[in-house]
């Protein structure tokens, strides 16, 4: 009901508590993630923030009634377990990415990973949806695509230093592979376009996105490693 109040009315989405929360979410992710890559804080401190953090933004969807925050959510989760495969090809096809395995581990990947995947999906995407209120698609998709290519690989940075995980036998940047760099803009590019789509549709179709999308990383994955892996 308040997503489609404020196309409605025209107000700018980002004015909305729904956006300034989102906003919030991110600057806490990032603040945290740079403090534990300074510390070395460990595995558990990407434990906490991950599933902390979907329960924070899960928690004031809950207060809000925010269906639309319940079904990125939906989105995020089932992204991200699918997600699973891609890390599974990255740690044992390519080698090049390593985790820690003295921690909880699903599949080749630590447990709290599709959580860690919802989230960003989640924070990285809304901002595009903020832009597609206002700009064409494909600005905002433009825009996202730009964001993954400087938030994400940051994040990949601050993951190294916080002893998360690493990468290895592969061209770099400030830890982070230039493979890595590039499939992340490919992975965010798309997530204008279905958040758009499923903003005021069924569930059904959120977790139909989300399983595309998890397929979708795995593939913006392969296609960046064949090309600078």
């Amino acid at each position: 009901m308040m997503n489609k109040s404020i196309q409605q009315s025209g107000l700018f989405r980002g004015n909305t508590p729904e956006a300034k929360f989102i906003l919030g979410t991110i600057l806490l992710t990032l603040t945290i993630a740079a403090i534990s890559s300074f510390t070395d804080a460990g595995w558990f401190s990407a434990f906490s923030l991950a599933i902390g953090m979907y329960i924070i933004i899960a928690g004031f969807a809950f207060w809000k009634k925010d269906t639309f925050l319940y079904r990125l959510l939906l989105f995020g989760l089932i992204a991200g377990v699918v997600e699973l495969l891609a890390d599974c090809w990255l740690v044992q096809s390519t080698g090049t990415l390593v985790y820690p395995q003295n921690e909880p581990m699903i599949a080749c990947s630590p447990l709290y990973m599709p959580f860690a995947w919802a989230v960003v999906l989640i924070q990285v995407g809304y901002l595009g949806w903020l832009i597609s209120g206002h700009k064409p698609l494909w600005f905002s998709m433009l825009v996202t695509m730009i964001l993954g290519l400087l938030f994400i690989p940051l994040f990949e940075h601050w993951a190294f230093g916080a002893e998360w995980w690493y990468y290895r036998d592969t061209p770099m940047i400030f830890n982070t592979p230039y493979y890595i760099i590039m499939a992340e803009g490919l992975i965010c590019m798309v997530l204008p376009l279905f958040f758009k789509l499923k903003s005021h549709k069924k569930y059904l179709l959120a977790a139909m996105f989300g399983i595309v999308q998890g397929f979708w990383i795995w593939l913006a994955y392969y296609i960046s490693y064949i090309i600078t892996g």
